[in-house]
């Protein structure tokens, strides 16, 4: 009985087990999908904490972690959109797509969350981080106005606090320092944890120090020492106390800061910059004996190119400013530009010592009795140069007003004497503030100089110009001519320009002057004989070397003509007796009765005999602006045109240039080369240029050749 007891038990057993194992199949066949979509959840989620838990520990993200997550959650929002776990996946797929910096795509999800799923757990995170992409995509405002109402509704303080540092940050990184502090004081006080309110107070201290409020800025440092910093959180809080402390004149106390950090092992990386430092503070508390000593410490030891550069940098002014001592301070200068050229202590480094050498450049030019007008203009202009260097490089304003003196008592007939009564007068006004003094030097210029070129200056100064004093200078008279010829009144133009001719020799106005009668009288009443071209000979002949004496030569040119009879009947031309090959300017296979000598008619043709044309135009952009070399600076001449052979491209870029007729100053000619090169026209313009020279307007991927005249003026406060 017993054993049928045990057997008919077994036997029910194995039914219900077999019924289980039915009932197991049945089921697992029935949810094979909803297994497989969840496996892939499953595997997205895992993907998805590891990355995140990595970001948590180390502060970077994974993005290999994350990518994996987006692969896997994306499946299961594509193919099993009605899932229980469709907003999970999506959420994962949003933060992931954030920390891959996939910002558009994580916007678009993090909607998606707040419009389907506003009551779910992830909707308050999801807002939080449509901020940050928001901001991440430069839409500031809209991200402000959200983390705003994160911050003032309510919202769990963790939440609250990621939104004010957040807002904090972009407020601080605008120069809002009161705005700023106001979102980080209030994590520091109420809502963040251990770490976000050290990170708080770190900008609260750096909002001060920022805004100049280094008493308060110096409580907020030492603050943060209280607050378990890390060492780097550490170094910056002392750093910035002893700066402040600098700030506020208490030397010493900023010292004792300063060797805080020195006596610690843990910023030995760092003793050249805390070295530099403690060398400024003494500096500033006027012990020069011990910051040029502790300059030298670091100049000599250190192996960080940049703090021997500085620190030879500091040197150079100590010796400059302090000690009076410039050739030392250029040695110093010197060492800081070879220890490293490419910070701003190098490069100003370089330009102090570069001001300083120019002392024996500019030194005074000792002249004697034979010496010419154009010597003696010469020597006055560079005293004036160096009366300026003195004055706005060396710091040095009583040198630079005996030097302005020196011109004014020693060379009283030299050209730019009004210049520097000019200059003396405004030296008197800044640095005596005497404006009696000031207003007396330039009333020489009225008196003594009354028909200098800068007496327009000197009224100006004055508050005379308009005044009945307002008279008796060429450029004057040029203004006047000018006016008649817009009005027709030729006679009267020519009479005033006549003015300046006679009058004037000396005016920077006595060429124009002069050109413009003879301009004047061939187009407007030209006398049908060859006195005009007398005119222009004459005038070229005295003046060659000038850009109207080069107008005037060219405008006696006769027509240029390429018949072969014609050229059969001209003479033999001579040998040129300038030195070079004829040959360089001259094409192939041309007619030799064109004049190759004369430049201006060389440079409208190339080399394969091609005729060119002029662009007549003004650059589009210019991406290197001229500079006006110190070598040009002497004589009386103003104005240069430089004749250029250009290729331009179908982009209207400059390719390819030579410069054919220079200057004859090296330096300007270098300069003007780097400026045209960097030009850009309109293309269209200059194919419409070559359309009306009945040429091929195509300037192909190749490009064109053009003829192009570059003005160059003296700066006027160089005149």
């Amino acid at each position: 009985m017993a054993n049928s007891m045990h057997h008919r038990r077994q036997t029910t057993v194995s039914r219900l087990r077999t019924l289980l194992l039915l009932l197991f199949i049945g089921v697992l066949v029935g949810s094979s999908g909803c297994s497989v979509y969840f496996n892939t959840f499953y595997n997205a989620k895992k993907a998805f904490n590891s990355a995140e838990k990595q970001r948590e520990n180390t502060g970077r993200s994974n993005k290999a972690e994350y990518q994996k997550a987006i692969e896997k959650a994306l499946k299961v929002v594509e193919n099993h959109p009605n899932s229980k776990y469709y907003d999970d996946a999506v959420y994962i797929l949003a933060v992931s797509y954030f920390h891959t910096e996939l910002y558009s795509r994580a916007e678009r999800r993090f909607r998606e969350i707040l419009a389907n799923y506003g009551d779910s757990e992830w909707a308050r995170e999801s807002n939080l981080y449509l901020a940050q992409a928001k901001l991440a995509l430069g839409d500031i405002e809209e991200a402000q106005v959200i983390f705003e109402d994160i911050f003032e509704s309510d919202y769990e303080k963790n939440f609250k606090a990621e939104a004010a540092i957040a807002l904090g940050e972009y407020n601080f990184e605008e120069g809002e320092w009161d705005r700023a502090r106001r979102y980080f004081l209030a994590v520091r006080d109420s809502l963040g944890d251990d770490e976000q309110k050290l990170k708080a107070q770190i900008y609260v201290a750096d909002s001060y120090f920022e805004g100049f409020l280094f008493s308060d800025a110096l409580g907020a440092y030492l603050q943060i020492l209280g607050m378990k910093p890390d060492k780097n959180q550490k170094y910056h809080s002392l750093f910035r106390s002893a700066v402040s402390s600098y700030r506020l004149l208490r030397i010493e106390d900023g010292l004792d800061y300063l060797d805080q950090l020195i006596d610690d092992a843990l910023y030995f990386d760092s003793l050249g910059a805390l070295r530099l430092t403690v060398a400024e503070g003494l500096e500033y508390d006027d012990d020069l004996i011990g910051a040029e000593a502790a300059y030298l410490d670091v100049a000599r030891n250190s192996d960080n190119r940049q703090w021997q550069s500085r620190a030879y940098y500091r040197l150079g002014l100590i010796y400059q400013f302090d000690y009076d001592d410039l050739r030392q301070a250029k040695d110093y200068y010197d060492q800081a530009t070879a220890a490293d050229r490419s910070r701003e202590a190098g490069r100003d480094a370089l330009v102090r010592s570069s001001d300083i050498g120019k002392l024996d450049t500019y030194a005074r030019t000792e002249l004697d009795s034979a010496a010419t007008e154009t010597a003696i203009d010469e020597a006055a202009y560079t005293q004036y140069q160096l009366s300026e260097l003195y004055w706005f490089k060396l710091n040095k304003p009583d040198s630079a007003i005996v030097e302005m003196q020196y011109i004014v008592d020693s060379m009283p007939l030299a050209y730019h004497v009004p210049k520097a009564l000019i200059a003396l007068s405004q030296m008197y006004r800044v640095q005596y503030e005497d404006d009696h003094a000031a207003d007396s030097i330039l009333k020489l210029v009225l008196t003594d100089h009354a028909q200098s070129d800068y007496v327009p200056e000197a009224l100006d100064a004055l508050g005379l110009k308009g005044t009945a004093a307002d008279t008796g200078y060429a450029e004057l008279y040029v203004h006047r001519a000018e006016d008649f010829v817009e009005a027709g009144e030729i006679d009267s133009a020519i009479a005033n320009y006549q003015v300046v001719v006679d009058r004037y020799p000396d005016s920077k106005y006595h060429l124009t002057a002069q050109f413009s009668t003879i301009w004047l009288t061939e187009m407007y009443q030209s006398p049908g004989d060859s006195s005009v071209i007398v005119a222009y000979q004459e005038f070229a002949d005295s003046f060659g070397g000038t850009e109207w004496g080069q107008e005037a030569r060219r405008r006696i040119q006769p027509p240029r003509s390429t018949r072969r009879d014609d050229r059969e009947r001209d003479e033999e031309r001579p040998p040129r007796d300038d030195g070079l090959d004829e040959e360089v300017d001259r094409p192939p296979d041309v007619d030799d009765n064109i004049n190759w000598d004369d430049p201006l008619v060389a440079v409208y043709y190339r080399p394969n005999g091609d005729t060119l044309v002029e662009l007549k135009l003004d650059p589009l952009e210019t991406l290197e602006e001229f500079e006006f070399p110190a070598e040009a600076n002497t004589g009386d001449r103003y104005d240069w045109k430089l004749y250029f052979q250009i290729r331009i491209d179908f982009s209207g870029e400059v390719k390819d240039l030579v410069l054919k007729i220079p200057s004859g100053v090296p330096q300007m000619d270098e300069n003007a080369e780097l400026t045209v090169r960097s030009m850009r026209f309109d293309a269209l313009d200059a194919s419409n240029r070559l359309v009306s020279a009945g040429k091929e307007a195509d300037l192909g991927q190749e490009g064109k050749w053009f003829v192009f005249v570059y003005d160059i003026s003296k700066p006027e406060y160089l005149r």
